[in-house]
């Protein structure tokens, strides 16, 4: 047999197997959005709180309608009509929006399962009214604090309330008149996703919006979502994909599995997209933060900043984005900025990227000088859990820090549960602190006040009556055991009155709805933790979806 014979054989082999794949095999995903999410962190969806799930709170966006909506461009943050029309702001700060009185709620529709497939009919219809406005902002005023919408709304209008409809269908917010109110900042305020009236004021799950799509139903823990008839979505479906962790989700976007990602691995430009003409990608606000935090009751204020000093915030990007060689991981932002890497160092519990730093309310100091190596620990014995998302960022992470060459050998990290890490026997804790936006809206509740446990997202927030109708915050707040510096206001020590005013300054700043307050607030923690070394702030991952 000649060898061109056997080469056409050979070449038509490989045609046949492709065809095979393609037809029998390979996945067709047209006509919907398959997004992968992880299997045991089921999404509960609720839009005024944060969840613990970070696509949870994405799926927000899909599933419910602010009167705007945020999107982004080449030039940040912007707005888009959702159950509002912004008319305009008189002299007074008085605000108004037309209603649109014709979107429906996705109770309007019933679904039907046959074997795999969902079908979707009309129902009486269920429009929204400003009866459910009035409801949604009863809800937010209730939570208060814990939400970051009070935070945004509060400062803005203060009785968390407003007139109308009129004749045109036209409801007024009266603004407080301290700052000027441009378009953008008035529908910042005003994209609160809004609740149907019916709802329970606390309930496991809201599931009923006005947004593009329609929650159909889960199977084999794949959750469907249909578009929404009334609505402007193109494609038909989304589904989430489970998987047991991000460690694949570059290898089945790349064999058809998936065919979109909220997030990329490492915030980096994969090489699959370079192919532009099968992926385009699109950058946004950064949302993530790594950090290392501190336990207190281990660490002392001399250890602990000499430690912020040993951690090199930029020796660990270099090596994270491995920066200088052919693997480079490289980045781009919403603004067009590419491998901009030192944009995204931290020095500050406020991120770089934040409002507070970009208009320098706060200005972190570095570490300067060599940290005095007799001061610290023969070993600072750091813990992570790499079960709860970023499992190949925070396993990276772990792996740099480990190295000599970065930490000087004094470091040792390990991978430990999550019912290890609740116990506390650690120097350090790396995490990612997910969910904060590059801009006024930050959660140091999430921070400070969120129980060590990864599994839920459980705020311990004590606040008590000062007698004359207003809330103040109680010292059992900070208790060892419930953060994850082991802070505690309770019991005596040498760094209690430091503590019980740091603890003060966090109320005062998420409970505040003066914006001058809330700016000198950040000022003081951040000026707090130069002092007491709270945690090393390390740098803000990039945003590529």
């Amino acid at each position: 047999m000649n060898k061109k014979l056997l080469i056409g054989i050979g070449a038509a082999l490989v045609v046949i197997a492709a065809v095979v794949y393609v037809f029998f095999f390979m996945k067709d995903l047209s006509g919907r959005i398959v997004i992968p999410y992880i299997s045991h962190q089921k999404p509960r969806i609720d839009p005024h709180v944060p969840s613990a799930v970070p696509i949870a709170d994405k799926l927000d966006e899909v599933m419910f309608d602010g009167l705007f909506n945020i999107s982004a461009n080449p030039s940040g943050i912007t707005y888009e009509d959702g159950l509002g029309e912004l008319m305009g702001i008189d002299d007074e700060g008085i605000v108004s929006i037309r209603l649109k009185p014709k979107k429906r709620w996705h109770s309007s529709y019933k679904i039907n399962r046959e074997d795999d497939e969902y079908k979707i009919s009309e129902r009486e219809a269920v429009l929204f009214t400003a009866k459910d406005l009035h409801f949604t902002l009863r809800r937010i005023q209730r939570l208060g604090s814990l939400s970051p919408d009070y935070i945004l709304v509060s400062q803005a209008v203060p009785n968390l309330d407003f007139s109308g409809p009129d004749e045109n269908n036209e409801i007024h917010f009266r603004f407080r008149m301290d700052r000027e109110w441009p378009e953008a900042d008035i529908k910042e305020v005003l994209s609160f996703k809004i609740l149907p009236a019916e709802s329970e004021m606390s309930a496991p799950n809201y599931l009923n919006g006005t947004g593009p799509y329609i929650l159909a139903g889960t199977n084999e823990d794949i959750i469907t979502f249909l578009k929404n008839p009334a609505g402007l979505a193109q494609i038909g479906m989304m589904q989430l994909q489970p998987f047991i962790d991000n460690s694949t989700y570059s290898t089945e976007l790349k064999n058809g599995n998936i065919n979109a990602l909220l997030s990329t691995p490492f915030g980096s430009l994969s090489p699959l997209l370079e192919d532009q003409e099968d992926f385009f990608y699109k950058s946004n606000i950064s949302t993530t933060f790594f950090a290392v935090l501190f336990n207190t009751q281990r660490l002392n204020r001399a250890q602990r900043q000499e430690l912020r000093k040993l951690i090199s915030n930029k020796k660990i990007v270099n090596r994270f984005f491995k920066i200088g060689t052919e693997q480079q991981r490289h980045i781009t932002d919403y603004k067009g900025n590419s491998d901009n890497y030192e944009d995204y160092l931290n020095y500050s519990m406020f991120p770089s990227t934040s409002y507070y730093v970009q208009e320098k309310v706060v200005m972190p100091l570095r570490p300067t000088g060599q940290p005095d190596m007799s001061i610290l620990p023969d070993t600072i014995r750091i813990q992570t859990c790499l079960n709860y998302g970023f499992r190949e960022e925070l396993s990276e992470l772990a792996q740099i820090m480990n190295d000599v060459a970065v930490s000087k050998g004094k470091i040792k990290i390990t991978a430990v549960s999550n019912e290890e890490l609740r116990k506390g026997n650690y120097d350090g804790i790396l995490v990612a602190v997910s969910g904060y936006r590059s801009n006024f809206l930050f959660d140091l509740y999430d921070l400070f006040l969120r129980e060590p446990d990864l599994a839920v997202k459980n705020i311990h927030l004590v606040t008590d009556s000062d007698g004359r109708g207003n809330r103040v915050i109680n010292p059992r707040s900070f208790q060892a055991d419930k953060n994850f510096f082991r802070l505690d206001a309770i019991e005596p020590s040498e760094e209690q009155e430091d503590i019980i005013k740091l603890l003060d300054y966090i109320y005062g700043f998420m409970s505040t709805r003066e914006v001058g307050d809330k700016q000198a607030y950040a000022e003081f923690i951040d000026q707090l933790d130069q002092d007491m070394a709270l945690g090393s702030w390390l740098f803000s991952l990039p945003s590529l979806a």
